[in-house]
């Protein structure tokens, strides 16, 4: 009968690609819109939960830094923290110098009152200690300017968020008053501010709670000097090598009472959420492969059905079973490999559609963002076009031994 590979890969053909039309050609066409709808939903299910991971969590380290530097702090969670300590110009020039750290700066927290004419707000007053804050850039300052740092003086003005503004009726260059009450004093300290900018992080509860300043408007409310800080925000690179940055700054750069804190701790709510989206990844990418699977399986126990007497004929004639069986191996591997290659191309094309037209969009207040988020992995992508192709066929290998069942004389009579 000739090199049975060569056989095998010829009837194989012939089947799979066949333009008349028949039963199994209709079948093969189903499975392959099947398998490329399936293949398609995962990589758009994974792009989107992976891009709403790294945009929210991006998010978080542009307003807090990947690392703090504070005080030991019983509950990490708590932001608000009332002790305080000088800042350390050397120890600031020995981090920014660590090949992981983008950027070291200093911040200060203070609860306030925001007085308008026609209501007041209870609000925490965040202090920065310079204009290169991540939040004062375009990204996030969406009207006005910059707060202005000069030296040797602290600016009285600051930057609300768009969410605050809104609530209270502001814009930019509206004068209110902010209201401060120490601990065994019964009268409040006011201070009259100029509203330069507004920001808008989409963060709800950033937006809702947080008023940015000069840190050292908040020393000169306390009285403190202006060198006094609650604690250092860490910028990095990379977040990835947050762990092992904030070992060696505990180990070998701060002594007690100082502690380092990495933000997934202080905010160990929101990145817990964050990590149990993978779980709803995981279970989309078995429900495609899943549904994938049935239909190819399905299709090949219509195709063995229909090609019974060509089974008969060919086993008859000599071929062993493993021929058959590479035959129909190699029809499902054109049909898996057409079906996963359609919907790769439909997947990412939704994917790159949306990243750069944003056609999807959400409410920010309630999602964090205001488009469905996307990020494609090449990587990820080339897994799931490769463990789509191999997982199918590996399980495919268990309705294919039906053929060693089938008997040539019984196969010949089948009609």
């Amino acid at each position: 009968m000739g090199n049975p590979m060569n056989i095998s890969f010829f009837i194989a053909n012939k089947i799979a690609f066949q333009q008349k039309k028949s039963f199994s050609s209709f079948i093969v066409k189903i499975a392959i819109i099947a398998i490329a709808l399936s293949t398609g939903v995962m990589i758009v299910g994974t792009a989107i939960t992976k891009g709403y991971q790294k945009v929210i969590s991006e998010k978080f380290y542009d307003c807090w830094g990947e690392i703090h530097i504070t005080n030991f702090l019983p509950d990490p969670s708590h932001i608000l923290n009332d002790e305080k300590f000088d800042t350390d110009s050397t120890l600031i020039k020995k981090l920014a110098a660590l090949k992981e750290v983008k950027s070291v700066h200093t911040y200060s927290i203070q609860s306030c009152l925001l007085k308008t004419e026609e209501s007041m707000e209870s609000i925490l007053l965040k202090g920065l200690d310079n204009a290169e804050s991540k939040l004062l850039s375009p990204e996030y300052l969406i009207e006005g300017k910059k707060i202005s740092f000069e030296k040797g003086k602290f600016a009285e003005q600051i930057i609300l968020s768009k969410t605050t503004a809104d609530k209270l009726q502001l814009t930019v260059n509206d004068r209110v008053i902010i209201y401060f009450l120490h601990k065994n004093e019964y009268q409040p300290k006011a201070r009259k501010v100029r509203i330069v900018g507004i920001y808008q992080t989409g963060l709800e509860d950033y937006d809702n709670h947080f008023i940015l300043c000069d840190g050292r408007l908040i020393n000169h409310i306390n009285n403190d000097s202006s060198q006094k800080i609650q604690g250092y925000e860490i910028y990095l690179h990379d977040h990835t090598t947050t762990q092992v940055v904030e070992k060696n700054i505990f180990e070998n750069f701060i002594d007690a009472p100082l502690q380092t804190y990495p933000i997934e701790k202080r905010f160990a709510n929101i990145f817990s959420w964050l990590e149990m989206m993978k779980m709803n990844e995981l279970i989309i990418v078995l429900i495609m492969l899943i549904i994938a699977v049935i239909n190819m399986i399905t299709a090949l126990l219509i195709l063995i059905m229909e090609r019974t007497q060509m089974i008969g004929i060919l086993k008859s004639l000599g071929m062993p079973n493993a021929g058959i069986r590479n035959i129909f191996m190699y029809t499902s591997f054109y049909i898996i490999s057409a079906g996963v290659l359609m919907g790769a191309l439909l997947g990412v094309g939704l994917c790159l559609l949306q990243a750069h037209f944003g056609i999807i969009s959400l409410d920010e207040a309630v999602y964090y963002v205001n488009k469905v988020p996307i990020y494609l992995e090449p990587s990820t992508v080339a897994s799931i076009i490769v463990g789509t192709i191999l997982i199918c066929l590996s399980l495919l290998l268990i309705p294919i031994y039906i053929i060693r069942t089938i008997s040539p004389t019984k196969a010949l009579k089948f009609n």
